[in-house]
């Protein structure tokens, strides 16, 4: 009997099982380095339309927690716990669909690290995604808001925008930097984890509870600042009277996100690309 008939009798693929066990540290590292020399180096118009899509989906995330944590029939205990996690399902749409997110791409500081991409490279590639992930979520903001929507739950959905968006305002800019720091060191640590993975759903699990930790934890990442920031000041025309921790400004929210995207590059690009590389793919070249 031939083998191909053999197979067809057994009903096995000459392929063989499927490997379903993750990648090795070592493997995700260079795969990580590749993927973000990659993505550094597309088109401006494909940079700026994935940027875009980044920051719908981590718009409607943010947009699914704000629902639960405004929910009259959630308790407050019970709302702080599950939240989070429908803020995550933002996140993990963005990275499955391919959609490009600026705390992500500081993993692309690997490259830099490498010499396979320029420092000028990845500030414009940054610069570019930030600013993409900053229209999309101002347009899924303002669709929302004139949706109508905006004003269910008897305005609780607005009141808890503002004080969210005021308390992540309060702090001071080395407290925002770090409190930045911790954020994308837990973003990228997901996303890392979940490269090690096969499948959409070891990829999903993967990035669920670090990313789900970000605002269970009260860190910061620019990009899901920017919804909450311009959602807080579109709807600062209805008359709402609420006792801020701080004033919701123009000045407040660039400095904010300022030191935020600069904790973000330390937390992701430095703590997580620049170490694992070191780790991973520098020591490999003297082995």
């Amino acid at each position: 009997m031939s083998e191909t008939n053999a197979n067809k009798t057994s009903g096995k693929s000459k392929t063989g099982p499927i490997d379903m066990e993750a990648y090795r540290p070592d493997m995700v590292a260079r795969h990580v380095m590749d993927v973000g020399v990659k993505k550094t180096r597309y088109p401006i118009y494909k940079t700026l339309t994935l940027g875009l899509m980044g920051g719908a989906f981590i718009s409607i995330g943010a947009l699914y927690e704000l629902f639960i944590m405004a929910h009259p029939e959630i308790d407050v205990g019970t709302a702080l716990i599950i939240a989070p996690f429908f803020y995550a399902v933002g996140y993990i749409m963005a990275f499955i669909s391919g959609a490009e997110i600026f705390t992500t791409n500081n993993l692309s500081a690997m490259g830099w690290a490498s010499g396979k991409l320029s420092l000028l490279e990845i500030s414009k590639n940054w610069s570019l995604v930030l600013l993409a992930n900053l229209f999309g979520a101002m347009f899924i903001v303002t669709l929302f808001y004139f949706s109508g929507l905006a004003n269910q739950l008897d305005n609780a959905f607005i009141e808890t925008a503002k004080t969210i968006s005021a308390r992540k305002l309060s702090f001071g800019p080395l407290e925002t930097m770090v409190i930045g720091i911790f954020g994308n060191l837990l973003i990228c640590a997901g996303l890392w984890i979940a490269m090690a993975g096969r499948t959409v759903t070891d990829k999903f699990i993967a990035l669920l509870v670090p990313v789900a930790a970000v605002p269970a934890l009260n860190f910061q990442h620019s990009t899901g600042n920017m919804f909450q920031f311009f959602f807080a000041l579109i709807t600062e025309v209805d008359d709402i009277d609420l006792e801020l921790p701080s004033e919701i400004t123009f000045w407040s929210i660039s400095s904010n996100l300022f030191f935020v995207s600069i904790g973000n590059i330390i937390g992701g690009g430095v703590m997580i690309a620049i170490i694992y590389y070191f780790v991973f793919i520098r020591e490999t070249r003297f082995d």
